[in-house]
């Protein structure tokens, strides 16, 4: 026990001293997640959901086609009563919105993937474009996610 006690105190007096007569502790480097302005050339491409798997395909001429998508996409519940289940396959177009970190899909087909069936078109859906940041900047920088929910997806 006071040998656990000598040594804390010898490290408190070295990070004191330390701090004290010049020696400067390392800073550690700071994160935060910023929006991030969408291009089409950023959009473009596939991207793939981290707890979902839905797999988008967002074609350069804004259409899109989704397999994989998962119930809770379409509403904020992640069960449906007597609804269909999913995962669906749908087919849409996006665009960025106004304030160029919002991605829109207009959903304009959408099928359960089980049964084949066709189902009323949803809502629009709107995924949200952030990166974590860090200062110093890392390298390589951290991919650009689109986020939905409690889902989000990178570009493969």
């Amino acid at each position: 026990m006071q040998r656990g006690l000598r040594t804390a105190t010898w490290v408190m007096v070295a990070v004191l001293g330390g701090a004290c007569f010049g020696g400067r502790l390392p800073s550690l480097p700071r994160t935060e997640q910023r929006n991030v302005d969408l291009t089409a050339d950023i959009v473009a491409g596939v991207w793939v959901g981290h707890l979902s798997g839905a797999t988008y395909t967002f074609a350069p001429d804004g259409t899109f086609d989704a397999v994989g998508v998962p119930s809770a996409t379409f509403d904020d519940k992640s069960f449906r009563i007597g609804g269909p289940f999913g995962p669906f396959h749908c087919r849409g177009s996006w665009r960025i919105a106004e304030d160029h970190h919002l991605l829109v899909l207009d959903v304009t087909s959408i099928r359960d993937e089980h049964d084949r069936q066709p189902y009323p078109q949803p809502p629009g859906v709107t995924f949200d474009a952030k990166q974590w940041v860090s200062e110093p900047p890392d390298d390589p920088l951290k991919p650009i996610t689109l986020a939905h929910g409690e889902d989000w997806m990178t570009k493969k």
